[in-house]
């Protein structure tokens, strides 16, 4: 029901989807994370996301989310406002068993030609309202072809009870 939902809000206003694919090699202080993401953006005014990343000393991150491109299409100003749920937990214990989470993400960008830039806020829970899940990325990127795209990130996340962590990023961006 949650998924037919959130088809439906993405292809509200949407001929054709389009569906983003990323890779992205995160340096932490002592490590590599690792981040994926997956994404449907209705042309003009919804989106579903999923998230993956795990840092081989720490933590793993999942969620998927659900929002609204408050301004719509692709060039200039773009806000979007989403909702998310998913998981955290702790990749050195050996049953990699983890919490649920829930929160909301913000994100401010801007689209020129083929650069873009952006500002995202993920603030979310794990339990107790004291674990808190917050994330701050800023990424700027490049579209090579309309197909493919590269950006560079500098991350910030505190996964709960975890000191906070962040660390800058390349990656690679599929879409069609």
């Amino acid at each position: 029901m949650l998924l037919a939902a959130a088809l439906a809000l993405v292809n509200s206003a949407a001929a054709e989807p389009e569906f983003h694919v990323e890779a992205t090699s995160q340096i932490m202080p002592q490590t590599v994370a690792l981040d994926l993401r997956g994404r449907v953006d209705g042309e003009h005014d919804g989106y579903v996301t999923t998230v993956v990343r795990i840092d081989p000393t720490g933590t793993w991150i999942g969620r998927a989310g659900i929002g609204l491109d408050v301004f719509g299409g692709k060039d200039g100003v773009d806000l979007k406002l989403g909702l998310f749920l998913g998981g955290t937990g702790d990749v050195t214990q050996s049953s990699m068993l983890g919490r649920p989470t829930a929160g909301a993400e913000v994100l401010f960008g801007l689209n020129i030609g083929r650069v873009y830039g952006w500002y995202r806020h993920t603030d979310g829970f794990a339990g107790p309202l004291e674990d808190r899940l917050t994330e701050d990325e800023l990424r700027l990127g490049f579209e090579i072809t309309e197909l493919v795209r590269v950006h560079g990130q500098y991350l910030i996340y505190n996964p709960g009870d975890q000191v906070v962590r962040g660390g800058a990023g390349v990656g690679v961006e599929v879409v069609f």
